[in-house]
């Protein structure tokens, strides 16, 4: 039995600036199977200061045409049928060729009656709905000035209206005999499925590589027909759980797995503590994520099926663990090499202050490794407490190696005393403070998502032990949607 639930948030950002939360989410299941998650993102842009309700429009008239679409097609189109993906149609790339399957065809058939509706939407609101003092008091008049004089035409006649109420459109559908999802515009969809006893995520809906930093595709663009990519998939296999975020969402995690590793706490906390409590922790988290991330609004959307997750609850703890033993091989190598380093340095007997310079900073970046190594472990520790398994251990040769104290840093003033042949120096005006240089405070500035515990889904606020009496907020650890114009 699949389940759903939603959450959207004001961005702090648009908090700021008394700007509305221009996202718009949904997800719901059904008694007879069918799953809908929706998740629409207005853009940022000045020029687009009525995305909210654009978002909102594209998210209900999309709802109803999925129902109809699913209700009215031949339950036999996607029987059997692999999962195939579609990408956009991309005429400036010279890519014009359009399938002829009957597939494609439906499917374009529903992006143009989306497009349709929402089209009806906006202009009966904007029709209904005059500048408001907010708009005269936020907006630049050029925008303004442009909206009036759409409106001062007949509809047919009106033809940028929709940049005004400009968004992105996300999609999931699921029924007992087949799903489909497409997307236009910006945000991630990942799904989760178990396959041979592991974790295995992908984006089913094909990237656009339009979508890229601060533009993206939209329902409100000329070609919005061509943009939409999609797949679908009948031979009786579903994802175990898909998930929807907007972009405000995967701009606060950088790397992707960082994204999937925050979704799979969510699947931990859905799989152990239940569907409501996950909910009010999403309520708490995605502002605080916001407020240290992205600082954009933020929403997530997910379909489940419960029964899975919470049977396959350890395998999605041991990919968390694969995936910080990963990080902690990537770092010993890195140690390894900083050992290098300060070691062919000591060994050239080399004592001018370049080399002392040099010196300082292998043993300071040797010292962060380690810390960070030793954070990793604590973070792979818990996880196999989870699973039952043992800690991890660094190998018996590498501690005989490693000094238990720390390496000595050389000061620029020995290597002086000792190029001018001991004579004292009455003045430290050449010694180099190191954290000048390299600071522990702009590493925390540059890596705020890491030192957050987002890229491993861990944070102060929250236990990786899901059987224990915790807390249980899910993980903490982007604005401008706008389009080209």
């Amino acid at each position: 039995m699949v389940s759903g639930i939603y959450f959207s948030c004001q961005g702090e950002s648009h908090k700021a600036t008394d700007k509305p939360c221009q996202d718009f989410s949904l997800s719901y299941a059904t008694s007879s199977g069918i799953a809908v998650a929706i998740v629409c993102d207005g853009h940022g842009g000045e020029r687009y200061f009525r995305s909210q309700y654009g978002a909102k429009f594209a998210a209900k008239v999309t709802d109803e045409a999925v129902w109809r679409f699913v209700q009215d097609i031949d339950g036999d189109l996607f029987k059997g049928k692999q999962y195939t993906a579609v990408g956009p149609i991309l005429p400036d790339k010279g890519n014009t060729e359009k399938p002829t399957n009957k597939e494609f065809i439906v499917f374009r058939q529903l992006f143009s009656n989306i497009l349709y509706k929402w089209n009806e939407k906006i202009n009966e609101h904007a029709e209904a709905h005059p500048i408001n003092e907010w708009e005269r008091k936020h907006v630049k008049e050029k925008y303004l000035n442009e909206f009036k004089s759409q409106m001062a035409m007949d509809r047919e006649q009106r033809t940028i209206l929709e940049k005004t109420y400009g968004c992105t459109l996300m999609v999931y559908v699921q029924t007992p005999d087949y799903w489909f999802a497409f997307h236009i515009g910006d945000g991630k969809m990942i799904a989760y499925k178990i396959v041979n006893g592991k974790v295995q995520w992908k984006e089913p809906v094909p990237w656009d590589d339009r979508c890229f930093l601060n533009k993206t595709t939209s329902l409100c663009d000329s070609d919005a027909l061509n943009e939409f990519r999609f797949c679908y998939q009948g031979n009786g296999e579903f994802p175990d759980a898909v998930f929807l975020g907007s972009d405000g969402l995967d701009d606060s995690f950088g790397e992707e797995t960082n994204l999937v590793n925050f979704y799979i706490q969510v699947i931990k906390m859905l799989a152990t503590d239940g569907i409501e409590a996950t909910i009010r922790s999403l309520e708490e988290t995605l502002p605080q994520l916001s407020k240290i991330g992205s600082k954009d609004d933020m929403s997530v959307a997910t379909v489940f099926n419960l029964e899975m997750l919470k049977a396959n609850i350890q395998l999605f703890v041991d990919w968390q663990r694969e995936l910080v033993s990963s990080r902690i091989d990537e770092i010993n190598k890195r140690i390894d090499g900083l050992k290098d380093k300060r070691d062919k340095i000591n060994k050239s007997g080399k004592t001018d202050n370049n080399s002392v310079i040099e010196l300082n900073y292998a043993i300071k970046d040797l010292d962060r490794a380690r810390t960070d190594r030793n954070d990793l472990i604590k973070k792979y520790d818990r996880l196999a407490d989870e699973l039952g398994d043992s800690h991890y251990s660094i190998p018996d040769d590498e501690e005989s190696k490693e000094n238990p104290e720390k390496d000595e840093i050389p000061s620029i003033e020995a290597a002086e005393q000792i190029d001018s042949s001991n004579s004292l120096k009455e003045s430290d005006d050449n010694s180099v403070d190191m954290d000048k240089e390299h600071t522990p405070e702009a590493d925390a500035s540059t890596e705020k998502v890491q030192s957050s515990g987002v890229e491993d889904g861990a944070s102060p606020c929250m236990s990786t032990t899901y059987d224990k009496s915790y807390p249980r907020n899910i993980p903490v650890t982007g604005d401008s949607n706008e389009v080209n114009e």
